[in-house]
């Protein structure tokens, strides 16, 4: 059986992140981000961490449903105010994403992709997935709330999941510990963010087209009213993904599901 979340553990390793100043822990919830969406509105500071080890109603981009066994996974969100314009705020997404990367192969030693706009995969499996949502006034952006579920120590079978799965127990053969790598997580987001907010973005861009696992590759993008297919090239910094069809029409896309042609 696996062991509950150790939360004094996740406290002491982030005694000096922002991310360990106010730390909401539930032993279950209906979901991270709606409570940390409810705390955003009321005030709670930048950096406010809601994590559980049980989420009855977790929910992903496009308001599918997050499926996770209790005290085996990561779940948790994260509620940020930077200085940013709203069309900005894709670029929180793709740290933490990158932040995710560094810390799976610090811990687990696992070589993990991004597969755009906000999943992370390992070998064709999905590990995780990022939620963004912000609210704003006017352009302004007046809070944002990242969440990230991740597949730690579940063993994720093919019934149930409309997309093949995986996990870092699969991935390693072994028990991961859950509060070493959340913890490794947000310090890494916390030092990516302060750089990208120094306006040093260039380093990240480049490194969120190295570690995608679309670029150079036939992709297939289904939107609300047509479908592009073609070579994906790069993300821009807006976030946009940019796609070459056979015509060499470059096409910018900005949401969309995509996936890899002939998988």
């Amino acid at each position: 059986m696996e062991k509950a979340l150790n939360i004094d553990d996740v406290r002491d390793r982030l005694k000096k992140s922002i991310f360990g100043r106010n730390i909401v822990f539930r032993a279950h919830m209906d979901s991270t981000h709606t409570l940390a969406k409810r705390l955003a509105g009321e005030g709670a500071p930048e950096g406010t961490l809601v994590v559980t080890d049980e989420q009855r109603s977790g929910r992903g981009r496009m308001g599918r449903r997050w499926m996770s066994p209790p005290h085996a996974n990561l779940l948790f969100s994260i509620i940020l105010r930077p200085p940013l314009l709203a069309d900005q705020v894709f670029v929180l997404t793709m740290t933490l994403a990158l932040a995710a990367v560094d810390a799976i192969r610090a811990v687990c030693a696992v070589s993990a992709v991004i597969k755009w706009p906000n999943d992370l995969y390992v070998d064709g499996g999905k590990l995780g997935g990022i939620l963004t949502e912000f609210s704003a006034t006017e352009k302004t952006v007046d809070s944002v709330v990242l969440g990230l579920g991740l597949n730690v120590n579940w063993n994720p079978g093919p019934d149930g999941l409309p997309y093949p799965a995986t996990s870092l127990r699969n991935e390693t053969g072994t028990r991961v510990p859950r509060e070493a790598l959340l913890s490794e997580i947000l310090i890494n987001f916390d030092a990516h963010i302060q750089s990208v907010l120094r306006g040093e973005l260039d380093s990240v861009y480049h490194r969120w087209n190295r570690a995608s696992m679309l670029l150079g590759k036939p992709v297939e993008v289904r939107m609300d009213e047509r479908t592009i297919s073609g070579q994906a090239l790069r993300i821009d910094r807006d976030g946009s993904l940019i796609v070459k069809d056979g015509a060499d029409t470059e096409h910018r896309i900005l949401c969309g599901d995509v996936s890899l042609r002939g998988s």
